[in-house]
């Protein structure tokens, strides 16, 4: 369960507040139009920025003032966030060994959560020589590893192709609910919108309401 209270973050004249519940499982669209709030939102939920006011709990543990590493959350970006001069290997264990070392425990890691994305390729191929739909799987993999229960998605298909972006959130929604992690997704992709989130919720003028 995610719950966010009276979120408040104001920045010279703007002011916003988020108020929304959501289960375990959710997969939730957020729409709105640029400048409207979206990235501040996730940059709270994130913790990238600090609230003037107001809580956000995630399964009953409150992480309002937690740091970003500390709050069980993982972010999925539109250009994958990706470090190109390394391998397949080293992107996916930086979620979890900083160090990237080469012990069979790691490999071990990698190969286990390679398959539950669907990545069947050479650990040591360098992320550069993939194509978009597999270096996003990539970032699925590395963000997973960490078990987050709450997963923030920045247009995580922005720059794939239809029928990619259909196969990514497919993916991406079955590994979700297996780890019952809920994925919050800004997207500006209205057939994506249409096919997959059982919620929708639009940020206007700092406030969300409902579709």
């Amino acid at each position: 369960m995610i719950k966010v209270k009276k979120l408040k973050y104001r920045f010279e004249s703007t002011s916003f507040e988020f108020n929304f519940d959501l289960n375990s499982t959710d997969i939730v669209g957020v729409l709105g139009k640029s400048g409207s709030g979206k990235s501040t939102l996730f940059n709270l939920l994130a913790g990238f920025l600090s609230p003037n006011d107001g809580s956000v709990f995630l399964n009953g543990k409150e992480i309002t003032f937690l740091k970003p590493p500390q709050r069980n959350i993982s972010i999925l970006f539109q250009d994958h966030n990706n470090f190109n001069h390394l391998s397949i290997f080293e992107n996916i264990i930086l979620g979890i060994d900083p160090e990237m070392e080469q012990t069979q425990s790691n490999f071990k890691i990698v190969k286990n959560i390679m398959k539950k994305v669907s990545l069947n390729i050479d650990l040591q191929k360098k992320v550069s020589d993939l194509s978009g739909g597999e270096q996003q799987r990539v970032s699925i993999a590395r963000a997973l590893l960490n078990d987050p229960k709450l997963i923030l998605a920045d247009e995580p298909t922005g720059n794939l192709d239809p029928e990619t972006s259909e196969e990514i959130m497919r993916l991406l929604i079955a590994v979700s609910q297996e780890k019952k992690a809920a994925i919050i997704m800004a997207t500006h992709d209205m057939h994506i919108v249409k096919l997959f989130p059982n919620r929708t919720l639009l940020v206007e003028n700092g406030n969300v309401t409902e579709q």
